[in-house]
């Protein structure tokens, strides 16, 4: 991948690339982090360097309207193939992992045409300025927390020898800076990686490569300070410069996420090709509009509050599950039903349900005990109404808020009488 000239200037700002990865179907992903990054980087005046399995020129085309100093290089299966050599059986690892990991190790001959280069993953929201991050001089990286050692103890030990004095700590590859005078070069990086794959089960083949050949070198590291790869996960990550979604869960395919940080989607906007098409995550569990989180939220305050409020009413029997973001908090029998709590427009009262499902024993048993009853003192002398739902069949109450642990423990005792005499 040798031969393509960078096209940089002599000022020493202009002799520097960001250099990204990306598969021809996550265009998108990679419009967006260039959008955010010229957002908040306008001195910025260094090149981008993008290697790729196939984008096409008219994806190529609109990228470069974003950033004009950008490089396309070719980096497909069949690059990697060479790369590697024909000993090394790339098969399982690319099971687990995505080949453009491996991209980074073409970092150090990207230095033959400028003076240093800075990796970044494109799953990243670029939130300020990154102009302290080019203060390092041959590597750069954020450092794993020390726990990350025992994770990884078996790869350890087997590579002892490479680990120098045993200070240096591991990294996060996500944001990778590389200078002249690295002395690790792209033959190396393969190399070492070869070892892994062939020696180890390790899925972090690109970060140890990295980590061990410069730990038995001895080439200094300038370690970043998290706020230049701060894990989403982590607190913080608001007043971070650069944003890392580490995992299954990104800004695209996450709905927290697109929550928490629209300015995502606000970078997207600038890109004109095909967004997105996979799968959502997480929009089951946490609402991806604010209107709908602010519902959520209530709904989940409002639940843990009632559940302290009544739990030491309520019989050993039901058990709750207090992930609920709806308008309903479930409870589990020991029987196949269930008593559900729903919540009401008049906050004063609130619904009582018993579940069973169409065609049980349970249900005739409960028919017995319920038809037609009258919850002493608790239902104003109303009786219980059945109805049929999607799944069977519901007792359905509608009681004032401080009676409902006293009529969800007389349904719950309802419950026990029947589901023995079903079985009897």
């Amino acid at each position: 991948m040798t031969g393509q000239n960078l096209g940089v200037g002599q000022n020493p700002n202009e002799r520097r690339a960001i250099v990204c990865a990306v598969t021809a179907d996550h265009a998108f992903a990679l419009a967006a982090l260039i959008a955010g990054f010229r957002r908040h980087n306008p001195d910025y005046t260094g090149a981008f360097v993008v290697l790729h399995d196939g984008l096409t020129m008219k994806d190529q085309g609109q990228l470069r309207v974003l950033w004009p100093n950008i490089q396309f290089r070719p980096f497909g299966r069949d690059v990697l193939a060479q790369r590697f050599g024909a000993n090394v059986d790339l098969s399982t690892i690319l099971q687990q992992v995505s080949p453009m990991i491996f991209a980074k190790f073409e970092l150090p001959e990207l230095l033959a045409d400028c003076d240093k280069c800075l990796w970044l993953d494109v799953d990243m929201l670029v939130q300020g300025n990154l102009a302290e991050v080019w203060n390092f001089d041959v590597l750069a990286w954020r450092p794993l927390p020390q726990g990350a050692f025992a994770r990884r103890a078996e790869v350890m030990e087997s590579f002892a020898d490479m680990r120098g004095d045993g200070r240096l700590p591991l990294l996060n590859g996500g944001v990778l800076g590389m200078g002249r005078g690295v002395k690790i070069s792209t033959v190396d990086l393969y190399a070492m990686a070869a070892r892994l794959i062939m020696q180890t089960s390790t899925t972090s083949v690109d970060e140890l490569a990295v980590y061990f050949l410069a730990a038995s070198r001895g080439v200094p590291v300038h370690l970043l300070d998290q706020r230049f790869n701060h894990p989403v996960v982590a607190a913080g990550a608001r007043a971070a410069l650069v944003v890392h979604a580490i995992g299954p869960d990104k800004f695209w395919n996450a709905a927290p996420l697109q929550l928490a940080y629209p300015e995502w989607a606000q970078n997207l906007q600038q890109w004109q090709g095909a967004g997105y098409a996979g799968p959502q995550r997480l929009a089951d569990v946490q609402a991806a509009t604010p209107d709908m989180a602010l519902k959520a939220a209530r709904n989940r305050a409002y639940w843990q509050q009632l559940y302290t409020d009544i739990r030491p009413d309520l019989p050993l029997c039901l058990q709750v599950d207090l992930q609920s973001d709806g308008k309903t908090l479930r409870f589990s029998h020991a029987s196949t039903a269930q008593l559900h709590l729903t919540r009401q427009t008049n906050a004063r009262r609130i619904g009582v349900e018993l579940h069973f499902a169409e065609g049980e024993s349970l249900g005739a048993a409960l028919a017995a005990r319920l038809e037609g009853a009258v919850i002493p003192d608790l239902l104003n002398d109303e009786t219980l109404k059945l109805a049929q739902t999607k799944h069977g069949w519901s007792y359905t109450a509608v009681v004032p808020v401080g009676q409902c642990a006293q009529v969800m423990g007389a349904l719950a005792q309802a419950l026990d009488h029947a589901t023995s005499r079903a079985k009897s």
